[in-house]
Parts: structure tokens; C-alpha cells; sequence
């Protein structure tokens, strides 16, 4: 039979090995705590200093987000002024034009008077002062306008027919062709009547056909009634921004 011998001296003495290990595990951690915070030390690490320079930083950071708001509403506040003001440069650009615009019609109005009352041209009697041409938002339609005139020293009134002819090549032959007022007019006119004593203004629409384009306008003025029955012919190119067929 085994007996089993208890050693009393070895149950006293368990108890303090424990403790001891567990004070010997403790050391170890707080050396090894202590070491760390000693080799943060010596890298630089400053607790208080660390936390000051992130204050700083934090403070930094605020002041920035402050002066990006403020320049991002400068931004705002310039492209808003940039765009008033382009749209003033553009309205004050526009009404320059319209000015130059109204100068020039100025001007030939007061060249076109100015022929009418000269005493140089005293002798000079009816006269085809202008004729334009401008082409309608109708497909190969144009609004024509012919200025007739006379000087101050004639007496009695100017009558008589004024005939248009547009002169072109056709697409489909490519040969020359006259068309006559009453083939192109609208509506339907064989020529022009005027009457007038110092001058007279003939407007009109005219419809030219499709592929023809047209080089040149024919203008012939034929005097009634009494007196000289000269006839009058001038001839005049077609504008080059209106040849679009």
C-alpha cells in the first residue's frame, strides 16, 4: 500500500514563490514602461511640448479655413463684378456700333443732300443716286431700294419708268442670263413708275430663280411726257454678301 508523504516546510513556502513571481513580473513591466518612455525622451518626445505644437497646428488649421472662406467669397465677389462688368462692355460696345451705325447713315444722307442742292451740279438733271439690295430671310428672296434724283434748279416734276434687269450665270449651263424686273418681281411689275421733284425713293422685292447666280444689276431710267427723252443707264455690281442663292 503507498502512503503519501506531505512535506509541511514545502506548503509554507509556496505561497511566497507566488508572490515573489507575481513582483518580479510587475518589476519587469515598469522597467520595460520606464525604458520606453526614457527612449521617447531621449527621441525628442516632450508630452507638453507635443501638446502645445498640436494646439498650434489646430489653431493654424482654424485660421486657414477662415482665410480660405474669405478668399473663396473674394472669388465669388469678382467673377460676380467681372461679369457686370462684361456685360456693360458688351452693352457699351453694342451702342458704339449702333452709333457708327447711325454716323454713317448720317453722313450718306447728308452726301446725298448735299447732291441734290449743289450749285456745281446745277445742270445736272435725273440722276439714279443709289440702289441697294438686301437679301430677306426667304429662301432666294431680296428687298431692293433705288434712290432717284434731281437738283434744286429743275423745275416741274420728273416722271417716267425706271426698269431693272439682274444679270447672272444659270448652275444648270453655266451660260449668262438677263432676267427682266417683270420675271423676278414680287408681285408681278413689268417696270417702275416715278414722279417726284426733288427725289424719290422705289423700294420692291424681287425672287430670283434657283441656280441662278447673279453678277451685276442693269438699271435703265426712261423720261416721259415732254421735254428730254434721254434715257438714263447705270449699272451696278451685285453685292458680294448677297449672292446666296
Amino acid at each position: 500500500m503507498t502512503r503519501t508523504v506531505i512535506d509541511e516546510n514545502e506548503e509554507e513556502t509556496s505561497p511566497w514563490w507566488r508572490i515573489g513571481l507575481t513582483v518580479l513580473i510587475l518589476a519587469l513591466l515598469v522597467a520595460a514602461w520606464s525604458i520606453f518612455e526614457y527612449g521617447r525622451y531621449r527621441a525628442g518626445y516632450d508630452r507638453v511640448t507635443f501638446r502645445d505644437i498640436r494646439l498650434q497646428l489646430e489653431q493654424s488649421n482654424t485660421a486657414q479655413e477662415v482665410d480660405l472662406r474669405k478668399l473663396r467669397k473674394e472669388k465669388l465677389d469678382l467673377e460676380q463684378t467681372m461679369r457686370i462688368e462684361n456685360q456693360a462692355y458688351s452693352q457699351v460696345r453694342k451702342d458704339l456700333m449702333e452709333l457708327q451705325e447711325e454716323l454713317l447713315e448720317l453722313k450718306e444722307e447728308l452726301a446725298f443732300y448735299r447732291g441734290i442742292v449743289s450749285p456745281e451740279d446745277a445742270d445736272r438733271g435725273l440722276q439714279i443716286q443709289r440702289f441697294t439690295v438686301t437679301k430677306n430671310q426667304e429662301d432666294r428672296s431680296w428687298q431692293y431700294k433705288l434712290v432717284l434724283t434731281r437738283v434744286l434748279k429743275n423745275r416741274g416734276t420728273a416722271r417716267g419708268t425706271a426698269e431693272i434687269q439682274v444679270e447672272g450665270v444659270t448652275a444648270e449651263s453655266g451660260s449668262k442670263k438677263l432676267l427682266s424686273l417683270g420675271e423676278i418681281s414680287v408681285p408681278r411689275v413689268k417696270h417702275l413708275r416715278y414722279g417726284f421733284k426733288y427725289f424719290q425713293n422705289l423700294e420692291g422685292e424681287i425672287k430670283l430663280p434657283a441656280g441662278f447666280a447673279p453678277s451685276r444689276v442693269i438699271l435703265v431710267l426712261k423720261p416721259g411726257g415732254k421735254g428730254n427723252k434721254t434715257q438714263l443707264k447705270k449699272t451696278f455690281d451685285w453685292p458680294e454678301g448677297q449672292k446666296q442663292t
